[in-house]
């Protein structure tokens, strides 16, 4: 049975839900509002990104082997996803210094922050989920 597909979702799942708790712990409850937008949202703590790319390749290489022609696909496109949502967060914090009054605007509504990619401590975060979603599925299904 495929097991990458149940693993890519259930890390996807946990990391939205405990994007949520962040939420509002961050932001209370008046931002309630938001809570659906929340779960399928991109961006915040932690990185669901993350999380799913990081399951899935645990998953393979737990199934297939370090050899295996698509763990080395997997590994390829983790780096990318990884590079990715962390480069986003580095042109943001360049644009923030160029720009100080559009930033602090963003930095004010809790749904444009969540645009503007992960910081490391995120990404870690979805890494970490992946990583222990990934080698559960793996050796449960």
């Amino acid at each position: 049975m495929n097991s990458v597909i149940p693993a890519a979702l259930v890390s996807w799942f946990i990391a939205q839900i405990i994007k949520v708790v962040f939420g509002i712990i961050k932001y209370g409850l008046q931002d309630r509002s938001c809570i659906f937008w929340r779960i399928i949202w991109a961006g915040g703590m932690p990185s669901a990104h993350s999380a799913v790319i990081t399951s899935a390749a645990v998953t393979i290489l737990n199934s297939s082997g370090i050899e295996s022609p698509i763990f080395g696909l997997a590994a390829v496109v983790w780096v990318v996803v990884i590079y990715d949502r962390s480069r986003m967060y580095s042109i943001y914090c360049t644009f923030q210094k160029k720009y100080p009054d559009f930033a602090r605007d963003i930095q004010k509504d809790p749904l444009l922050i969540d645009l503007v990619g992960h910081r490391i401590s995120e990404i870690i975060a979805g890494i970490v989920i992946g990583a222990v979603v990934g080698t559960i599925m793996s050796s449960v299904i």
